[in-house]
C-alpha cells in the first residue's frame, strides 16, 4: 500500500502551475507524510492548479454512530466499480508530487520499514483521486495502488501507481477515462527504474519528521 511518503522538493509542480503559491513558496520538506497531513497536489480546474489537500479519503460510516473511515489508498482494479471511488475516478483525478515512499516487510512479529525511490532520486507523481470538503471532513485525497513490481513483491502485495514521464497529463483532469486507458496508466512502474533500502523503525512514528527518516540502516556486515 502507500500510507507514508516523502516530499523533499516541490520543483516538479512549477512545470504545471506557473503562479507563485504558498505550497511552493513556503515549502518545508516532509520526510514522513502520514494520514491527515495537509499536502500540495496538482488538480485540474480551469487549468492545472496547486492546492493543499489533506492526505486521506473519507468514506461514509457503514453503521450509524460509527466514525467515517479514512483511507489512504484506492485500488486501481476496482476504481470504476466501487461507488465510493467511481465518481472521483472519472471526474476528480489529481497528481501528487513525491520523491519516495515507505513499505513495511513482515518478519515474524516485526515490521521492518523500507524506503523506495527512483534510481536517480528525481521527484515523481503518484496517481490519485480527491474529494471536496463536506460539513464533517476537509477536502482530501487518496493514492491509487496497483500490483507490485519485482522490487516490491517480496515486501508487499501492492504498490502506489507512479506515473511515467508522459502519463501525468493523461491522468490529470475531470474527463471520464476509458477503462483501457485507465488500466494502462495504472500499470506498475518498471522495477529497473527504482531502488530501495531499509530504514530505521523511527519512521513508524507518524510524528517523526527529520532528514534521517530516509537514511539507510547499516547492513549486517557493518556490525548491525
Amino acid at each position: 500500500m502507500c500510507y507514508r511518503y516523502t516530499l523533499q522538493k516541490v520543483e516538479s509542480l512549477s512545470a504545471y502551475d506557473k503562479s507563485p503559491t504558498v505550497a511552493i513558496a513556503d515549502w518545508q520538506p516532509r520526510y514522513n507524510v502520514a494520514l491527515t497531513t495537509l499536502m500540495p497536489v496538482l488538480v485540474s480546474e480551469a487549468k492545472p492548479t496547486v492546492r493543499d489537500l489533506a492526505f486521506g479519503f473519507t468514506l461514509p460510516a457503514r453503521t450509524a454512530g460509527v466514525r467515517p473511515l479514512l483511507v489512504a489508498n484506492s485500488r486501481a482494479e476496482t476504481l470504476l466499480a466501487k461507488p465510493s471511488f467511481r465518481d472521483a475516478a472519472q471526474h476528480r483525478r489529481y497528481l501528487v508530487p513525491a520523491d519516495g515512499f515507505f513499505e513495511w516487510e513482515k518478519q515474524g512479529t516485526a515490521r521492518l520499514p523500507h524506503y523506495f525511490y527512483l534510481l536517480d532520486h528525481r521527484p515523481f507523481f503518484f496517481a490519485g483521486i480527491w474529494q471536496p470538503a463536506t460539513e464533517s471532513s476537509p477536502a482530501g485525497f487518496s493514492i491509487i495502488t496497483t500490483k507490485p513490481n519485482s522490487l516490491l513483491q517480496s515486501i508487499h502485495d501492492r504498490m502506489p501507481v507512479i506515473l511515467g514521464p508522459n502519463s501525468g497529463p493523461a491522468w490529470l483532469g475531470d474527463h471520464p477515462l476509458d477503462p483501457i486507458l485507465l488500466e494502462r496508466l495504472c500499470r506498475p512502474l518498471s522495477a529497473e527504474m527504482m531502488s530501495s533500502h531499509r530504514v530505521a523503525p523511527r519512521i513508524n512514528n507518524a510524528r517523526y519528521q527529520a532528514p534521517d527518516s530516509v537514511d539507510p540502516v547499516p547492513s549486517l556486515s557493518q556490525g548491525i
